[in-house]
């Protein structure tokens, strides 16, 4: 009887997620965003970071670990403004979190900025796939940073940040920093110029 309460108890923060998920590509689709990558390649992990037609176009790319970093930067703002929640309520406001990020970020007030400030020159937006991995990726890291706790999380932060720094030029950090106060030499080494 325990087993079977406990459970429940997880079925309600993932029923939670899945109708988030719907509701975000629901709302995705209605602004234009295609469902999977317009090339007709149905391959679900894409090694391309920059200058291709099928970044952010498949289930998961090169900047799903940036997302990865966002469910671990849910888990510390859950845990400070929401420390009295449970961790599965936690989860939920993080889920939320990304998919309202998912939303703006395809809005075309935001890829016009990728474009301007970002080496991303081609960039136009992800389809919905990639949106629904990004959400993936954000549980995955919420639930990793869970595992970790905070002390390690951090440790693991930094480790994945100075990862994507090395093998694509790019980080959630850095990509934050372009985004608000683009800087030309940045986008200059991040081209290879």
């Amino acid at each position: 009887m325990e087993e079977s309460s406990k459970e429940r108890s997880y079925l309600w923060p993932m029923l939670g997620s899945l109708a988030v998920t719907a509701v975000m590509s629901l709302i995705l689709w209605t602004q234009g965003r295609i469902w999977w990558c317009k090339s007709g390649d149905w391959a679900v992990y894409i090694n391309q970071a920059w200058n291709s037609s099928h970044t952010s176009q498949h289930l998961f790319d090169p900047y799903t670990f940036t997302h990865v970093l966002h469910g671990v930067l849910a888990f510390w703002l859950a845990g400070v403004i929401f420390s009295k929640l449970d961790i599965r309520w936690r989860f939920i406001i993080a889920i939320v979190g990304e998919a309202a990020w998912e939303v703006f970020e395809n809005s075309q007030f935001v890829i016009e900025k990728y474009r301007e400030n970002t080496a991303s020159l081609d960039y136009f937006g992800d389809s919905i796939m990639n949106s629904v991995g990004d959400l993936i990726a954000c549980a995955f890291g919420f639930w990793i940073a869970v595992k970790l706790g905070w002390w390690k999380s951090l440790i693991f932060f930094a480790a994945v940040e100075i990862l994507l720094l090395i093998w694509i030029r790019d980080g959630l950090l850095l990509n934050i920093v372009m985004l608000i106060h683009p800087m030309e030499w940045i986008k200059h080494w991040q081209m290879g110029v």
